[in-house]
């Protein structure tokens, strides 16, 4: 009988473990693009900066909840897709280390918690005498979930809007940190975020079918339209619109008269350097997980901390343009 008892505290144990795994904790990084409205709207240091960084960060745990439900939804979805692929078998619910009723229910049970959060968050915002506002979160936040429910429920098999679903999932993230907070977000900023989401969901694709080959078809439905030359025609283009939307977004008169300058014009030939170096990376490699490859670029890290850094140095010290601390005289061309 202890004998009995103790193989099923063990199998047990197995279980939790392997549903700590299959919600994908380190992919939680990804929810950092609820933390660019507070970043850039001047919140982070504003006279009510306790209640902006509770509210980010309870917007940044929401989509952590939601984006872990959606993950475990997705592996029951997968799961006898994901047993014929090399890496992929050996996922929580693929390999049978976790059931079914458990991923289900653990789902469910995420987006409860996301939901009473929401509840809690959206009280916080609303505002009796306007009733729209202060539901942007929700707003955003069920967008969020029913667009990837519609993606595992079948809009995942259709090319180019798979991937447009991806990209506008980034984007809802961003708006969900911006209506938690009460500002209104730059467009421009809006649209680089989703060309450039845009462009890193293309490489994946096409790291997928560069690594798997012939198997890519069998894991991916979509993978069977994709191929590496229409991926690379549509990774130029998301590259470029992804570049010439944060120029726009630099020079942008809103943007200009927040920061009090046009300093971050001086930021995008780094994003241009690191768009060129990721799209150079994504040509070049032959593994099917381009994120090992990314993240053992250092020159892309130096040039990713080089931004931040330089971003920070702008939003606290740069109300005067940097150009014209070394001039005199009138701007040019002379009216």
């Amino acid at each position: 009988m202890p004998q009995s008892v103790e193989k099923s505290s063990v199998f047990s144990a197995q279980r939790w473990l392997a549903l700590i795994e299959a919600l994908r904790i380190p992919h939680w990084v990804k929810n950092v693009f609820v933390l660019a409205a507070l970043a850039f709207s001047g919140k982070w240091n504003a006279p009510d900066w306790e209640h902006a960084w509770l509210m980010t960060l309870g917007a940044f745990f929401v989509f952590c909840l939601l984006s872990s439900a959606v993950y475990l939804f997705n592996d029951v979805v997968d799961r006898h897709s994901d047993r014929v692929h090399p890496a992929k078998a050996s996922r929580p619910v693929a390999s049978g280390r976790l059931p079914v009723s458990w991923a289900l229910g653990a789902g469910v049970l995420l987006v409860a918690a996301a939901e009473l959060l929401l509840a809690q968050m959206s009280m916080r915002l609303y505002d009796i005498n306007q009733p729209f506002v202060g539901l942007g979160l929700l707003v955003y936040a069920g967008l969020y979930l029913l667009l990837h429910l519609g993606y595992n429920a079948g809009l995942r098999r259709r090319p180019i809007l798979d991937v447009l679903i991806v990209a506008m999932g980034f984007v809802l993230r961003a708006m969900g940190g911006a209506a938690a907070i009460s500002v209104r977000p730059s467009v421009w900023l809006v649209f680089c975020t989703f060309t450039l989401c845009l462009f890193i969901a293309l490489a994946k694709r096409r790291s997928e079918i560069v690594a798997l080959g012939e198997t890519s078809r069998h894991t991916r439905v979509v993978n069977r339209f994709y191929s590496p030359t229409n991926l690379e025609h549509m990774l130029a283009v998301s590259a470029g619109l992804a570049i010439i939307t944060y120029g726009l977004y630099c020079v942008d008169d809103r943007t200009i008269r927040h920061l009090g300058s046009a300093n971050m014009i001086w930021t995008i030939p780094l994003v241009v350097y690191g768009m060129f170096r990721y799209y150079c990376l994504t040509l070049s490699t032959h593994q099917e997980d381009l994120t090992q490859a990314v993240y053992s670029d250092m020159v892309l890290w130096a040039v990713g901390l080089a931004w931040v850094v330089l971003v920070a140095m702008i939003l606290v010290w740069g109300k005067q343009d940097w150009l014209h601390l070394l001039e005199s005289g009138p701007i040019y061309p002379a009216p």
